[in-house]
Order: C-alpha cells, then sequence, then structure tokens
C-alpha cells in the first residue's frame, strides 16, 4: 500500500501486527528495487519500504546533500511512523552506509539485529578495483551537472544506463535480464537532482560501513554478499565483517544485483538471522 508521511513516500505490506522491518535501497533505486524479495518476507513481517528523499517520489530535501544528512531526515521519518515495536533495519548497497549512519545517530530507534545486502565497507582508495567506475561516476555527474541541457540528457541517458547495468549483472536468463534493464531504466525517470546526485556520490566514494563501527559493535549484524560482485566487492565485505563481528553470508553465482537475480536466497538469509 503506497502511503505519504510528511514528505516521504512509503509501501507497507504484510500484517501491521507483525515485527517491522524497513528495507532502505541503494543509490539511484527506489522502493521497487526490494519488490522480488517482499512476497517472502510479508508472510512474517510487516514490511515498510520508503523512497529515500531526493529518489523515487519523495521529494528532495534542502542542503546539505550528505549520506549523514539523508539518514538523519529517514530517522525522522521512522520516528514519526509511531511503530509499537523496534524495527528491524535491512538495506542494500548506498542504503547501508545511510543504514550504518541511522543506527549510529540513534541506535535505541531500532532493533538490534540488522542487515546489510552489498554495503559500501570502505572509502575507494587510489589502488581499489572499484577505482575506475567511481572516476567515471563523478566524472558523468559533474559533466552532467555542468552542461545544462546536454548534461541532463546524459545523465538520463538510456544507453549509459544499459551499459553500466550489464557490466554488474550476472543473471543468464534472458527475461530476468531484461526486467532489470527495465527497473534502471526507470531509474532515470525519478532523477530529482542532477547535483544532488553528484554531491551524494562524492560523498559515498569517501567513506564506507566501517567508518561507523565504534557506533556498531552494539549491534547483531547480518552482512550478505554476492560472491561476484564488482560494485561492492567480496574481499571488502570480509574485511567488513572482521571488523564489526557480524556474521557473513556469501551468495555464490551473484554480483551486486542479488536482490533481484536471487530474492529466494537473500530472503532467507533475512528470515533465518531474524528467526
Amino acid at each position: 500500500m503506497r502511503k505519504l508521511l510528511d514528505t516521504v513516500y512509503y509501501w507497507t505490506y504484510g500484517n501491521a501486527d507483525k515485527p517491522p522491518l524497513l528495507m532502505v535501497h541503494g543509490f539511484t533505486g527506489s522502493h521497487e528495487g526490494f519488490q522480488y524479495i517482499i512476497p517472502q518476507l510479508e508472510k512474517d513481517f510487516h514490511v515498510i519500504v520508503p523512497d529515500l528523499p531526493g529518489f523515487g517520489e519523495s521529494p528532495l530535501f534542502d542542503k546539505p546533500w550528505t549520506v549523514d544528512e539523508l539518514a538523519r531526515h529517514t530517522n525522522d521519518f521512522v520516528r514519526q511512523l509511531g511503530l509499537q515495536q523496534k524495527p528491524y533495519l535491512v538495506s542494500h548497497s548506498l542504503g547501508g552506509l545511510v543504514a550504518a549512519s541511522m543506527l549510529s545517530q540513534d541506535p535505541d530507534l531500532f532493533h538490534k539485529k540488522t542487515i546489510f545486502v552489498s554495503p559500501v565497507a570502505t572509502k575507494i582508495k587510489w589502488l581499489d578495483s572499484r577505482k575506475l567506475g567511481a572516476v567515471f561516476g563523478a566524472l558523468h555527474y559533474n559533466v552532467g551537472k555542468r552542461t545544462g541541457k546536454l548534461g541532463e540528457k546524459l545523465v538520463r541517458s538510456e544507453a549509459i544506463s544499459r551499459g553500466a547495468t550489464k557490466v554488474i549483472m550476472t543473471a543468464k536468463d534472458f527475461e530476468l535480464k531484461k526486467r532489470i534493464q527495465q527497473h534502471h531504466l526507470k531509474n532515470l525517470d525519478y532523477i530529482s537532482s542532477i547535483d544532488f546526485y553528484h554531491m551524494l556520490h562524492k560523498d559515498i566514494i569517501r567513506r564506507g560501513v566501517v567508518d561507523y563501527r565504534e557506533k556498531l559493535y552494539k549491534f547483531d549484524i547480518l552482512i550478505v554478499a554476492g560472491k561476484k560482485d564488482n560494485v561492492t566487492p567480496l574481499k571488502g565485505e570480509r574485511m567488513l565483517a572482521r571488523e564489526l563481528s557480524a556474521k557473513l553470508e556469501i551468495i555464490p553465482g551473484v554480483g551486486h544485483l542479488a536482490h533481484y537475480e536471487t530474492p529466494d536466497a537473500i530472503s532467507q538469509a533475512v528470515i533465518d538471522f531474524l528467526g
């Protein structure tokens, strides 16, 4: 069910009497990214999926545009929900950074069990396998914000979106690959501000979930990672799991889009961990 609370659009699934589970999507995404996972979770949880401010249907907030500020606005949204139980937090990719900041800013707002799926583990350094992608992304948004209508077309380019998606997909099934491409193309219509995307992207590559470790030690953490992930590589997820004393579950044969490609495995990992 689609709802509006203040300025945040969100969707709810399942029985409101069940334990609440809040899902936080990744960069350029929306609530729709979790649509293949939710059917397996709504039987046991009251699933709540917002479009983060500035993404999907939720309008953009005023500057500063940073991960921590995005987390602060999302925590405000959670408080306004007035939930009777502390929600579990399940996040993906950039959503993991936002979730780490949310937990750090107000740890008592959430359940002690939390799940990161393919989180951004560390900031990107010069000899990092992610460096080329980070440079391309920075250039993409920098040129986009500086060149007017031409830049607008660049950032909303379907050809670039298709190419970027193809690089990170591991799916072999033609119909599944087609659906994933369609989901990512739809995200282009949701772009709220190229300047916002540019500034947030700069902040993302300068930090990682590990930077919040001092506040995360009190949480019981599961990290779910795709073995073939080239966006948030397994090496970084292993390191993060050690730093946070977290449980690490590795899904073989899949990359960063595991929430599309192997939703059953993700859902089962969530259900098993949350009990």
